[in-house]
C-alpha cells in the first residue's frame, strides 16, 4: 500500500505513525532514564511485602512449622509445585508439612532476587532441604510466587525453574 496521496504528498497515516515513533524514541533517549527510575522506586507497600516474603523463606531454617503459619493467610492456597494440589488453609499447610519438617537436619532457602509489584512478590532461589541421611537431601532452583494481602501471604505457588538445579540424594553439587 502507498502511503502518500496522488499529488506525491506523505498520507496522514505516515505522519501519525512517525511522530508516534519519534514520540516513543524521545522518551527512551530523553527521559527515559528518569522514567525507569521513578518506575523502579518501591511503595512502601511493595517493601513490607518483599520483608515479609524474604523473611518467611528464612525462616524456614527453624523449620518450625508454627513459626512458618504465622505468615500466611487462614485461607492461604499453596502449591508446593506443578501439578500437585494445592494445600488450602493454614491447618492443612501445618498438617503436611509439620512431619516433613521435623524429619530434616537443616533446610536452607538461597534468596539470589526478589521482584514486587503491589501485593505480588516473585523470587528466585535455591531451596536446600538436608535430611538425616544425605541420600534425603533435596536441592531445587525455584520461582516463588507470592500474592500478600494485609501483611499475611494468601496465595504462594513455586514453579521449577527449566535448566535449573533438580537434585535428590546426596551432597549439594551446585550449579
Amino acid at each position: 500500500m502507498d502511503n502518500s496521496d496522488q499529488a506525491g504528498r506523505i498520507s496522514r497515516r505516515t505522519v501519525l505513525a512517525a511522530a508516534g515513533g519519534l514520540a516513543a524514541c524521545s522518551t527512551v533517549s530523553a527521559g527515559g532514564n528518569d522514567s525507569v527510575s521513578e518506575a523502579s522506586v518501591k511503595s512502601e507497600l511493595e517493601i513490607e511485602n518483599e520483608r515479609i516474603v524474604t523473611q518467611f523463606c528464612l525462616d524456614w531454617s527453624t523449620r518450625d512449622v508454627n513459626l512458618l503459619a504465622d505468615y500466611l493467610a487462614d485461607d492461604i492456597v499453596y502449591q508446593m509445585f506443578e501439578r500437585r494440589p494445592d494445600i488450602i488453609g493454614r491447618d492443612a499447610f501445618v498438617k503436611e508439612l509439620g512431619g516433613f519438617l521435623q524429619n530434616l537436619k537443616e533446610v536452607e532457602w538461597e534468596i539470589l532476587r526478589t521482584y514486587s509489584i503491589g501485593e505480588l512478590v516473585i523470587n528466585d532461589r535455591i531451596d536446600h532441604f538436608i535430611g538425616e541421611d544425605e541420600k534425603r537431601s533435596m536441592h531445587f532452583s525455584i520461582a516463588g510466587y507470592f500474592l500478600v494481602r494485609d501483611g499475611k501471604i494468601k496465595i504462594w505457588k513455586d514453579y521449577s525453574l527449566p535448566g535449573g538445579i533438580t537434585q535428590v540424594g546426596g551432597a549439594f553439587m551446585g550449579s
